[in-house]
């Protein structure tokens, strides 16, 4: 299915900064995409009961929706100078992660942009349990951002597994590298590929295993015509390479996959990745394979959920 024209923007109403906002106006700007604004809503003290759900309580639900709706047409007003598209959207449902997916699969958008923080001390990526739930069950390549980064003329860092040893499928590098040099391209930034061989101890073998891994990596390379000198592939351990040759190129953005291990589990990024997220000090994007479908879907909802956008 053709994905529509248009981001969908998590904007959470309680917080002071509103990052993804300012680089989804950026994104819109430059891509001449649509936003839509969303704020997902729930309160257990309006959610009343299956079966005891009184006139009122339906009515206070409205209430709070349509304040969010409001809240959102005036976020936008501050960005009239932009001529940016928007629409807007509040829905009644939780968790959290749950109601953004479902109107990620409404609205099919090409992008979920959605703020993360960044730790003061540290000054290192700090995603809440509904971060980690989007990475792992969002059908629609999540973009996370903070405030501290800067995006202009971009330097976007592809993670790639060309020998396929975290059970990626082959396509998921093609739809990572797609993504990464059609963004470079429109954005006038700069498209890298990285990748970590993990090679055995005895020396022959890992000598061996290396040149597998370069060669497969540089046919990849080839393939989508990314020049030599912007091709990183190391032996060791990616949790720490990673986040050292981010900050090394000034990284902007890092691509990724996320891949399903078993049909009795979620699709989840894989330990190591999930270590290496911890560790970036730039936006993160995670795509899923082509045909993964996500465990969330528009039922089961909470009593009384419902959705309204303008």
């Amino acid at each position: 299915m053709t994905r529509s024209n248009s981001i969908l923007i998590v904007i959470d109403p309680a917080s002071g900064s509103h990052a993804a906002l300012d680089r989804g106006v950026y994104l819109a700007r430059h891509l001449r995409m649509r936003l839509e604004l969303f704020v997902c809503d729930y309160n257990a003290h309006l959610a009343g009961l299956r079966f005891f759900d009184s006139a009122d309580l339906k009515r206070a639900r409205e209430e709070v929706i349509d304040d969010q709706l409001a809240f959102l047409a005036e976020l936008a007003d501050g960005y009239a100078e932009d001529d940016i598209d928007f629409s807007f959207s509040a829905s009644w449902d939780t968790p959290l992660y749950e109601g953004i997916i479902r109107q990620a699969l409404r609205s099919n958008s090409q992008y979920v942009l959605k703020e993360t923080h960044y730790h003061s001390a540290l000054s290192r990526a700090l995603f809440t349990n509904t971060d980690w739930q989007l990475i792992r069950n969002c059908p629609v390549p999540l973009w996370l951002t903070s405030s501290e980064q800067e995006f202009d003329q971009p330097t976007i860092l592809a993670a790639v597994d060309p020998l396929h040893e975290n059970d990626k499928p082959a396509s998921l590098d093609a739809l990572i590298l797609s993504a990464a040099l059609e963004l470079a391209d429109q954005l006038d930034g700069a498209t890298h590929m990285f990748h970590v061989a993990q090679v055995l101890d005895v020396h022959e073998v890992a000598e061996s295993a290396e040149l597998e891994h370069s060669r497969a990596l540089g046919e990849l390379a080839e393939k989508f015509q990314v020049p030599g000198a912007r091709v990183h592939m190391y032996a060791g351990s990616a949790d720490q390479l990673l986040p050292r040759v981010a900050d090394e190129l000034k990284t902007d953005l890092v691509i990724m996959g996320a891949v399903s291990r078993s049909r009795l589990e979620h699709a989840i990024i894989g330990s190591t990745a999930e270590r290496v997220l911890d560790h970036l000090n730039c936006d993160v994007m995670v795509i899923k394979p082509k045909g993964y479908i996500s465990p969330v879907t528009f039922k089961p909802q909470p009593a009384g959920s419902f959705h309204r956008q303008h």
